[in-house]
């Protein structure tokens, strides 16, 4: 993510509950200013921070960046396995800095529904976007049963952030 600026993360985070214990798993294919808040945040409120690195730089920054740090745990992400759950964790918040246009939506977001905990939040950071994308965007969270989609387009100059809530009795 390019082109951002402290003060805009800091503006998304705020959509994150303060309180402690929470889980936050993070996709990134590198994103450093946003891992280093969310790091802080999770610090600073005694929350779990999966960083879940799909490029190899990703991997070998942040395990440089944040060795020794308790509160965070980076792993070496392939998108293509099959399932995402490990382990049986369920997150509070689940974000994504991925670049979609590679990787197949649908098949994303199916994986990522069981990791969410009823209740829980996805927050996708994806480039600015016209409405025909926002509205593929809408339609496939809505087929793998994601609620409450709304799209913020007035934080970042340069991105969108689509929201949405995985919630008790909808889908598998």
């Amino acid at each position: 993510m390019k082109n951002i600026e402290l003060s805009q993360v800091e503006q998304l985070l705020e959509i994150i509950q303060s309180k402690p214990g929470q889980r936050i798993v993070h996709f990134s294919d590198g994103s450093p200013i946003l891992t280093d808040s969310l790091s802080n945040l999770c610090k600073a409120h005694d929350s779990a921070y999966q960083l879940y690195c799909t490029k190899d730089t990703c991997y070998d920054e942040s395990v440089s960046n944040y060795e020794g740090q308790d509160h965070i745990r980076i792993t070496k992400f392939n998108l293509r396995r099959p399932r995402y759950l490990m382990q049986g964790i369920e997150f509070d918040y689940l974000l994504a800095t991925l670049d979609f246009t590679e990787e197949n939506k649908a098949v994303f977001l199916e994986k990522c529904y069981p990791i969410i905990r009823t209740g829980g939040n996805i927050m996708i950071i994806i480039p600015n976007a016209g409405y025909a994308e926002m509205d593929e965007w809408r339609d496939i969270l809505e087929e793998q049963y994601y609620v409450s989609v709304n799209i913020i387009d007035n934080i970042f100059e340069h991105y969108d952030i689509i929201v949405a809530k995985r919630m008790h009795g909808w889908g598998n």
